[in-house]
């Protein structure tokens, strides 16, 4: 097994960590804009937030091929394959590092959910209050 794989693998798992932790703060302030319809703050935290995701995408990729190349896929099975072939220092804080992203990624997708029923009921109200209930888009906006 390749020293340097391995490390690009648990160096990859540490950034995102890091990266899922703006993640979650960064949705944080979202529904904070949201609930107060500061829409051109919202609009560059958005983009924020997109980058930041582009970025955990492209390395969960970068992740998936060095897996290739160990000759394993990105599977529990696997993944549990390769931490018990790592030494046993460096196990334990894979495993740490696997159950961290494994909690905030199910934490972000919460956040995110709860952000998108903050805007479904937004929307819903806007649509009450403009007799549009019926369309699918705000006014001013094509359907």
């Amino acid at each position: 097994m390749s020293a340097e794989l391995l490390k690009s693998f648990i160096s990859s798992l540490q950034q995102d960590v890091q990266r899922l932790d703006q993640l979650s703060q960064l949705l944080d302030q979202q529904y904070e804009l949201m609930s107060q319809r500061h829409s051109v703050a919202l609009q560059q935290l958005n983009q924020q937030v997109l980058q930041l995701m582009a970025a955990v995408e492209h390395s969960h990729s970068s992740r998936d091929q060095l897996l290739a190349q160990l000759g394993l896929q990105n599977r529990r099975n696997d993944l549990q394959q390769l931490v018990s072939r790592l030494p046993a220092p460096i196990q334990h804080g894979t495993r740490k590092l696997l159950q961290e992203l494994t909690l905030k990624s199910r934490l972000c997708q919460a956040k995110n959910e709860k952000n998108g029923k903050l805007l479904a009921a937004q929307r819903q109200l806007m649509q009450k209050l403009t007799g549009m209930q019926n369309r699918t888009s705000y006014p001013g906006m094509p359907l």
